[in-house]
């Protein structure tokens, strides 16, 4: 996977889940009508929802990772790409959760989740 062209997710166990777009629209009623108009005001945003392990040759090393990872949530849109290739444009990362605590061996790693949506 990679976000904004980096592979910050090297290569460990990744999954992306994308939910649908989400969609507005309006209703009016009008008195002596049946029934309503409803308006479709168009596509909104979607969500994304990112889980694995992250990896890296020591703590520090995850750790700074980590840095890089949580200052994405900046509130600018960014490019996604997945394991297969599929590319989801204007992606906003939302949230960036360890699921758990660093564990340290031949490699660090720990579990994480990331919290995307995707704007247009």
């Amino acid at each position: 996977m990679k976000f904004d062209g980096k592979e910050l997710f090297g290569k460990g166990e990744h999954s992306l889940e994308v939910r649908s777009w989400r969609r507005e629209g309006v209703d009016y009623g009008f008195a002596g009508l049946d029934g309503v108009l409803s308006v479709d005001l168009g596509r909104r945003e979607r969500k994304l929802k990112q889980r694995g392990w992250l990896t890296a040759e020591s703590v520090g090393a995850l750790m700074r990772l980590m840095e890089e990872i949580s200052g994405y949530i900046d509130g600018q849109s960014y490019e996604l790409v997945d394991g297969g290739g599929i590319c989801y444009g204007q992606v906003r990362m939302d949230s960036f959760t360890l699921l758990g605590s660093v564990t340290a061996g031949n490699q660090a790693r720990c579990e994480y989740e990331i919290h995307y949506t995707q704007l247009s």
